[in-house]
């Protein structure tokens, strides 16, 4: 790659999200060739082909001096990285330093770049059923869980309760009500009772954004996670998002379920969360219903319009005759 090559193609998730940036957008993606041209000369690597990779960055193969496959990875300029800034992400992939999280091999935070190890497929290409998929999701995020210390680099638990408690309503508001008031009341109720069950011992690194396409086939038989969103929290936070967008199949199941159907389905998989790592399968629900509302509110930003959808309805059949016990 070389300066004055045509403009880098961006997958469709990440031309959005630089639409929402407007000119702070255009200006970084005219800049990328140039960007990456930097890294190849510094990092000693070859940049090759630009894959499928969220919403927050532009991810490429790539092939060091030695012919190592790698992957490199530049974040978007901050103001769509609401859920994983890059410190936050960087910070902790530099804490986990390996499995279950992704291998980082180099770093430059000026340009917001990483370099790490390259991961085979991603859980989502498998073919496996949801359910063996929440298991498998949920197993790979308790390897992670440990203790970290408490130096403000991470968003804590507290901090990501007020955050949705917050960010529900006025989003809500901001986007013209899309769905029933009271799934963002009960929403709010979730994200409270969160906050008052706030329990400094039990406060461990979460990936906090654990889903199969972020789950990549690592040597063997197992998963590594990329794209941690650095938070501190209880694991049941990780499980919740396990729960609310693990498995698109499984949302899409949800959304074609009657109301009752469906609130048996969510509880019953939040017990078996429980059953697997330890956690309590109530506090597993109440962050489902809290990341799936604020995820479905945050896609609409993007104007994934139809992922954001199906998330909210779901989110409006589990509203129905819910009771909230705050902590």
């Amino acid at each position: 790659m070389r300066e004055g090559q045509p403009a880098v193609g961006v997958p469709g998730p990440v031309a959005l999200s630089l639409r929402a940036l407007g000119a702070a957008g255009e200006r970084w993606l005219a800049e990328l060739p140039g960007l990456l041209a930097g890294l190849e000369a510094d990092w000693s690597i070859t940049v090759g082909a630009g894959l499928d990779g969220g919403s927050a960055s532009y991810v490429a193969e790539a092939v060091t001096h030695d012919g190592t496959p790698v992957v490199v990875k530049v974040s978007l300029p901050p103001g769509m990285a609401e859920f994983a800034p890059f410190e936050r992400q960087l910070a902790a992939l530099r804490l986990a330093g390996g499995d279950p999280y992704v291998a980082l091999l180099r770093h430059d935070e000026p340009r917001r770049a990483v370099l790490l190890e390259r991961l085979g497929r991603p859980m989502a290409s498998l073919g496996w059923p949801a359910a063996r998929q929440l298991d498998a999701l949920a197993r790979t995020a308790a390897r992670g869980w440990r203790r970290v210390p408490d130096d403000g680099r991470f968003t804590g638990w507290v901090e990501a309760a007020r955050w949705h408690a917050g960010f529900a309503p006025s989003a809500w508001e901001e986007l013209s009500r899309p769905c029933p008031e009271a799934v963002i009341d009960l929403a709010v109720r979730c994200a409270a009772a969160r906050e008052a069950a706030f329990d400094p011992g039990r406060a461990v690194l979460v990936h906090a954004d654990v889903h199969n396409l972020n789950a990549l086939r690592a040597p063997g038989t197992g998963f590594r996670l990329v794209d941690p969103e650095g938070h501190v929290s209880e694991p049941a936070h990780d499980l919740g998002v396990i729960q609310a967008r693990g498995v698109q199949g499984w949302i899409d199941e949800l959304a074609t379920r009657d109301p009752r159907h469906v609130r048996e389905l969510v509880a019953r998989s939040c017990r078996r969360a429980g059953r697997l790592t330890g956690a309590d399968p109530e506090a597993v629900w109440q962050w489902a219903f809290v990341e799936m509302v604020s995820t479905g509110l945050f896609l609409l930003r993007l104007r994934r319009h139809t992922e954001a959808r199906t998330l909210l309805a779901v989110a409006g059949k589990l509203a129905g005759a819910q009771v909230v016990r705050r902590g």
